[in-house]
């Protein structure tokens, strides 16, 4: 396998590490869920809206609505705004990992849908699972992606219950 081969893994890899900061900030904190019909969650901090924002989070604000093709800004992104520069930062990551590579974003928006769901972060599947659905996402597709969560979340289960080794080497190398 050459690194050509390992691209697609390392995108991946970085939609799902990126996703589980993403999640693990807006759970924490109780962020609300935008597009669920779920009671509102109360934020221990809270957000700044467009109006209240300086001059350049409301720049970064207009790339993520641009981005997101939204008149909305995610609550994680304006509760990040607290601190400008972190913000920036943050979405600059934020963007590079979903936009189009190897991979294109509506790959990756499912792959964070499922990230979601398997670390159980309800702000997570909201968002990742709205997002996918607006790039294209069939339900067919929702439900192909729920059953390889559901099967795979089992089978991991099931190996740590029966504290099985790896029975292949995960490099590669025989």
């Amino acid at each position: 396998m050459g690194y050509g081969d390992d691209a697609y893994w390392y995108e991946a890899a970085y939609v799902y590490g990126v996703t589980n900061g993403i999640n693990a900030v807006a759970d924490g904190l109780r962020l609300p869920l935008e597009n669920s019909d779920t009671p509102a969650r109360k934020p221990l901090i809270m957000p700044i809206e467009f109006e209240e924002a300086s001059d350049r989070v409301k720049d970064t604000y207009s790339d993520i609505m641009t981005f997101y093709q939204s008149e909305q800004i995610p609550a994680i992104f304006k509760t990040l705004a607290h601190d400008d520069g972190y913000l920036k930062d943050y979405w600059g990551a934020v963007r590079f990992v979903f936009s189009d590579g190897r991979l294109d974003r509506l790959t990756k928006e499912t792959l964070a849908f499922t990230a979601s769901m398997a670390a159980k972060s309800d702000y997570g599947v909201d968002f990742h699972l709205t997002e996918a659905r607006r790039l294209g996402l069939s339900e067919k597709g929702v439900m192909e992606a729920v059953q390889v969560v559901q099967l795979f979340s089992c089978y991991t289960k099931m190996a740590d219950g029966l504290q099985l080794s790896p029975d292949f080497d995960p490099m590669g190398v025989t």
